[in-house]
């Protein structure tokens, strides 16, 4: 629901820009069809724009609150309280309070939508009502609905509502009625109905219905004009109609606008074709739109793993972890262990099977039925970080140890599935480190309950282990940089391992500055297998950057 409403405040910011990029460029011209298409085209492209990707190297000032939004959704989308032995919910009041005005913002949102959906519906089942029951006769292709009692004309699709006496009168109502049905201004009304019921709460959302409403009863005038009734008799009849009950607001109506704007308008001088041009300007104000929902570009990079290719830290040894109930290890075919700040930890096993199924512990690993998916990830993940907590404050409470998950995968395992399962992780840590809090020091808890993990070498468990047989073979869909002082100087698509073996060389002969790093980008079903070769030929690039600066220094 959190994700729902940011989507509504993306596209409730599109057409507020619509708003004011009409208004400043359209909303006095005569050019009324362009106007129509501008509102229910730009409408439909503001609820649209929200929807696309669009990936940047740095985070600009103006992509802040939105990605501020997206942080609150992670936030609150993260499971509160924990569960009794009971199997009930347990929710402390902090929690509760923490997540009260979430909760009564969705509440009151769609309290709103609901009211104006109600509304809507009322006002169709009084029109339909209007329509039915009086018989309809059919000339020059619409259905005439006709009163004897005094009524204001309206129209809805093929429907004319209207008095009989103005209709055999053939009164210039009649043409101006026509004309709503011949334009279809209804599907615009619908389309606009349908926006205002979830944005209801956005003042300039209803101000872009008053402007269409308006264009509406423009372009019906007009095409009365040109078929050749006069312009002074037809305001003066607009005059004489002014006055009446209010219509319903998703039917066209013969008096819906502004009296004074629609005389105006009617007296006004044509504009040239020229102010289409105008339209142009919209594309420069869609890209600036597209460029604010744009995220900061998501990197699969050395830098992740804690090395970036960065000279910085040589001569630096990584100290050796102490694992308890786990065979010692050493770290170095890991880059990811210098997050590890501390020279003992308890580590954690999560392995993740060619299924991209998960598992915590590697001595059950043939066990079909202890496999968690995505959806028990973090419950698991919890239980699992909890247990090791209270294992670990047992046996030795005056020296805690950081609980760190090492993640092994299959080498068919696909890195989306390893993703998504590190940012459970994530999350199990908080909500372990919460509950955990209530019971045992918080000094303790935040001690051993930081977020830590790390990757090992991805095992070929399967019958045929993913990975790359041939290092002439491109790889389609990866993509990789290379940035020295922030400057981008090179770039690889669709490359192979023997290619960015000789652009890595190639470039550490080229550049001796010491800030070297790379950026890796990789499909969405890309396998732990493949990453995990391009990542070995980046550790060696990495080697022979510090061979190379050591051997200019000496």
């Amino acid at each position: 629901m959190i994700a729902f409403l940011i989507y509504i405040l993306k596209s409730s910011f599109c057409l507020a820009l619509l708003y004011g990029f009409y208004r400043l460029l359209f909303a006095s011209t005569t050019r009324f069809s362009l106007n129509r298409w501008i509102l229910t085209g730009g409408m439909l492209t503001c609820l649209l724009l929200p929807f696309i990707s669009l990936e940047l190297e740095h985070e600009s000032l103006v992509q802040s609150p939105f990605m501020l939004m997206e942080e609150w959704q992670e936030e609150w989308e993260q499971p509160v309280g924990g569960i009794s032995a009971a199997g009930t919910t347990e929710v402390s009041q902090e929690e509760t309070g923490h997540c009260g005005w979430p909760v009564f913002l969705v509440v009151a949102y769609l309290s709103g939508c609901a009211f104006v959906l109600l509304q809507w519906m009322v006002g169709y089942i009084r029109l339909f009502r209007w329509i039915n029951r009086q018989e309809y006769k059919e000339w020059n292709g619409w259905r005439w609905v006709l009163y004897d009692i005094p009524v204001r004309p309206f129209s809805w699709r093929r429907y004319i509502v209207m008095n009989r006496r103005e209709y055999e009168e053939d009164s210039p109502v009649c043409l101006h009625e026509e004309m709503h049905c011949r334009y279809g201004h209804c599907y615009d009304n619908l389309l606009m109905q349908l926006v205002l019921v979830f944005h209801w709460w956005n003042p300039l959302v209803w101000k872009l219905k008053h402007e269409l409403s308006g264009v509406h009863e423009y372009q019906a005038d007009e095409g009365v004009l040109n078929q050749g009734i006069d312009v002074k008799a037809y305001q003066l009849l607009l005059v004489r109609k002014a006055v009446g009950s209010r219509l319903y607001s998703m039917a066209c109506g013969f008096t819906h606008s502004s009296l004074k704007k629609r005389i105006s308008m009617m007296s006004k001088r044509r504009n040239s074709k020229w102010v289409r041009l105008r339209v142009l300007l919209a594309v420069p104000l869609a890209a600036g739109v597209v460029y604010t929902f744009a995220r900061p570009e998501v990197r699969e990079t050395v830098a992740d793993y804690g090395a970036a290719l960065k000279v910085k830290a040589q001569g630096k040894e990584i100290p050796e972890l102490t694992m308890e109930g786990v065979e010692q290890q050493k770290v170095s075919d890991n880059l990811m262990a210098d997050y590890i700040s501390s020279e003992k930890a308890y580590i954690l096993e999560l392995y993740c099977n060619q299924r991209n199924q998960f598992l915590f512990g590697p001595e059950n690993r043939t066990m079909e039925k202890i496999f968690v998916d995505d959806e028990t990830m973090m419950d698991e993940a919890k239980k699992q970080l909890k247990d090791s907590f209270v294992k670990l404050y047992s046996e030795q409470k005056e020296k805690m140890f950081p609980i760190v998950v090492r993640i092994v995968a299959d080498r068919n395992a696909k890195m989306g599935a390893i993703t998504a399962a590190k940012q459970k992780l994530i999350q199990a840590y908080e909500v372990a480190r919460r509950e955990l809090s209530e019971t045992y020091p918080r000094e303790l808890v935040d001690e051993c309950l930081i977020p830590r993990f790390y990757y090992a070498s991805p095992k070929a468990f399967a019958d045929v282990p993913a990975g790359i047989s041939d290092k002439g073979i491109p790889l389609p869909g990866y993509e990789i940089r290379f940035i020295v002082d922030n400057v981008e100087v090179g770039e690889l698509k669709d490359f192979s391992l023997d290619e960015l073996s000789s652009k890595i060389k190639q470039l550490c002969e080229e550049n001796q500055s010491e800030n070297f790093s790379v950026s890796l980008k990789i499909p969405s079903d890309a396998s732990e297998g493949v990453v995990y070769d391009i990542k070995q030929i980046l550790r060696k690039g990495y080697m022979l950057r510090l061979n190379l600066v050591q051997g200019l220094q000496n």
